[in-house]
């Protein structure tokens, strides 16, 4: 709705489109929490392990992604539905959820594969996370008013770098963040074996014993609550941490200076800039 403020659209002639976004992030949710094996979302169960309870392990996880794929269809009825470039903004839609399989695919693979460095890393978080978390909701908003190539470039040259660091701030949280806080558990990353950044600069950082305990604790299902500690402790001693934490903030830095594009109306700036600060700064 902001995007399409931005380009002069009026009202809430694309709420419909809003709650399309908003059942497109329930399809990718419902899918990344079932191929992570994820039981808790947002303080409750999530919706393959629900259904489990109900109809047993494999019919509730194959139910749970038709539903996933439900969620998706929806999406797409309420966007090419909308008035203004509907068609145009499918394709975003199409384009930005390539990405996004793309990414989640790398993401999946990189456990099993050779170690990715910051810079991999922050490569698959951009596909996976950031081509749908902020540009496409701006970007498919802005479409539908007809907004300009400049306009557009704008958006995107703050949603980007706001979609890794978003991600980056979530991945912290993941490992460090209070269960009761985040709705959600804070050892599963480390027992399944995430690539993520903080787990690069660790490993670019640790001594070797440091690298070989963290190298074999992570993936293992069976991790005790003491091992998850001693890894954490391996996180924060070798300054990972706070190096993540640091390119977060760089990343949020270099979203909101994206905002004093002239071309952005200064209601739609403030109003991005305040979710920017809360984006990485959430959970402190």
């Amino acid at each position: 709705m902001l995007g399409h403020e931005a380009a002069g659209g009026k009202g809430d002639a694309v709420l419909d489109a809003s709650v399309g976004m908003e059942l497109l992030h329930g399809y990718l949710l419902i899918h990344d929490d079932f191929m992570d094996r994820d039981e808790v979302r947002r303080g409750g169960p999530t919706v393959h392990a629900a259904l489990a309870k109900r109809v047993g392990e494999h019919t509730g996880g194959s139910v749970a992604i038709l539903l996933g794929s439900l969620c998706q269809a929806w999406a797409y009825e309420l966007v090419l539905a909308a008035p203004g470039r509907a068609l145009e903004a499918a394709r975003l839609l199409t384009e930005a959820l390539q990405d996004v399989i793309v990414g989640q695919a790398l993401d999946v693979l990189a456990p099993s594969g050779p170690e990715l460095s910051g810079e991999g890393v922050l490569e698959v978080q951009r596909l996976k996370t950031g081509s749908y978390t902020f540009e496409l909701p701006l970007r498919l908003g802005a479409v539908l008013a007809g907004g300009s190539r400049a306009l557009l470039d704008a958006l995107s040259a703050y949603a980007r770098p706001l979609g890794q660091a978003f991600q980056i701030a979530d991945d912290l949280l993941g490992t460090f963040g209070s269960p009761e806080v985040t709705g959600k558990p804070n050892a599963s990353d480390l027992r399944d074996g995430k690539r993520t950044l903080l787990i690069a600069r660790a490993l670019e950082a640790a001594t070797p014993q440091e690298a070989a305990r963290l190298r074999a604790g992570l993936g293992n299902e069976g991790l005790s609550d003491a091992e998850i500690e001693a890894l954490r402790e391996i996180l924060l001693r070798t300054g990972a941490a706070d190096a993540a934490r640091a390119e977060a903030e760089r990343l949020c830095d270099e979203a909101v200076r994206a905002l004093d594009a002239p071309v952005l109306p200064g209601r739609v700036a403030q109003a991005l800039r305040e979710i920017a600060t809360y984006s990485v700064q959430r959970g402190k």
